[in-house]
């Protein structure tokens, strides 16, 4: 009798493990799945506008030295003879803000296509600030004749086709055109950028104002260069789930609620070393450093539908066994002789549960397809087992046990 107990506790181990098999397929159908919908979501982004990144703004002002340089060589003879030629050197100065502030507030659209659904931001921006030209623009005195070009003030945006309505810009009281594209040292390609015309050139320290107003539409995250020497970043928005990441987080200040979050920033030079890396940047291109000292905040979804369905297909061992274990219990202490092949259909029944779960909450949500399929389930099975164990209030009773299984699964 024990022998026989053994082989058959070993055959119900043998066929729990076995149905692991299609519990691992299904498993690989919730990732296509997943796999699917973020393609959808990816693609939406590449339609309308990904996930965006401000950097400045910043003010480039190129410079050409021209002079005259000699050289001396002897010929065969041994004569000296003199020659000269212009000397030509180009560069450009780069100057962030002394004084930078964002204010905005981010506003979240729904966008469907079939079965999947995103989300995309729309940020109203407010940027104000100044800048402070040193004497002579910084620039290291030199031999020959200097001479400034145009001024450029550049704003960083990652994808340009987020840009919504036209992009107003003040300095120091005027209103200078703005144009689409950056300049390649700003470390973001992309952008925007206005013509300031010849600056003069000051020989004291001077104030310059801006302030530049903006809409952006943007996907899944938003990520903010404080470029400032000081800089100041204030947002607000109804979403209730921000994911505050990036170099720096909010400060004390930051709310959060259902009715949506505000969120401030403060940080200065001396904690970022911004000035530095944008250095850096615009002398040898090793811009990566700079692009990463970001502040950053994610509009997510605290939890997937695909993810807790995920979960439920790992639990799936623990449904089968303790499943298995009921009915055994049944089996020994009722002396009900129940074939092995009996305990692979019921099996069955509760791998075919996670297939039910990932097609129904995919149009249903997750709560009403756990509740549809563990109820299909559990009829299915109470229903069978109550033939199996020759007895209706037997399989009413495992089906109650069964349901009560499933709804501690779904708390966990």
């Amino acid at each position: 009798m024990q022998r026989t107990l053994m082989w058959k506790i070993a055959l119900i181990g043998l066929v729990a493990l076995l149905l692991q098999v299609p519990v691992e397929m299904i498993r690989g159908l919730v990732l296509e799945r997943k796999q699917a919908r973020d393609g959808v979501i990816a693609d939406i982004a590449r339609r309308s506008s990904e996930a965006q990144k401000i950097v400045g703004p910043v003010l480039y002002v190129p410079w050409t030295r021209r002079s005259i340089e000699t050289s001396t060589a002897t010929d065969e003879s041994g004569r000296s003879r003199t020659s000269s030629k212009e000397k030509i050197e180009r560069g450009q100065v780069a100057l962030l803000p002394a004084t930078l502030s964002l204010d905005g507030r981010i506003d979240l659209q729904q966008k469907r296509r079939g079965i999947y659904t995103t989300h995309l931001y729309s940020l109203e921006a407010t940027l104000r600030g100044s800048f402070v030209l040193p004497p002579g623009l910084g620039l290291a005195e030199g031999a020959g004749t200097l001479e400034w070009g145009r001024a450029l003030l550049v704003l960083g945006i990652h994808d340009t086709r987020g840009i919504r309505d036209r992009v107003q810009l003040e300095w120091n009281g005027a209103r200078p055109a703005v144009y689409p594209g950056g300049v390649e040292a700003a470390g973001v390609p992309a952008g925007i950028h206005a013509d300031l015309g010849a600056l003069a050139v000051p020989g004291a320290a001077a104030t310059q104002e801006f302030r530049i107003v903006f809409s952006l539409l943007g996907s899944e995250r938003l990520d903010v260069i404080p470029v400032g020497a000081t800089t100041a970043v204030s947002l607000s928005s109804p979403w209730p789930h921000p994911s505050f990441s990036g170099k720096i987080l909010p400060d004390g200040a930051t709310k959060l609620g259902p009715d949506g979050f505000t969120a401030s920033w403060r940080t200065s030079h001396f904690a970022t070393d911004l000035a530095q890396l944008h250095q850096r940047c615009v002398q040898s291109r090793q811009c990566d450093a700079f692009n990463q000292h970001s502040l950053a905040v994610a509009f997510i979804q605290p939890v997937d539908l695909y993810q807790t369905v995920e979960r439920s297909v790992k639990y799936g061992f623990l449904f089968i066994g303790l499943t298995f274990a009921a009915f055994f219990l049944f089996e020994v202490l009722k002396r009900l002789p129940i074939h092995p092949v009996q305990y692979a259909l019921v099996g069955m029944a509760l791998a075919i549960f996670f297939l039910l779960l990932i097609s129904l909450s995919e149009h249903l949500g997750f709560a009403p397809a756990y509740a549809l399929a563990a109820g299909s389930c559990v009829a299915l099975i109470g229903y069978y087992v109550a033939h199996v164990l020759k007895s209706m209030r037997r399989g009413a009773a495992f089906g109650l046990a069964l349901g009560a299984l499933y709804g501690l699964l779904y708390v966990l």
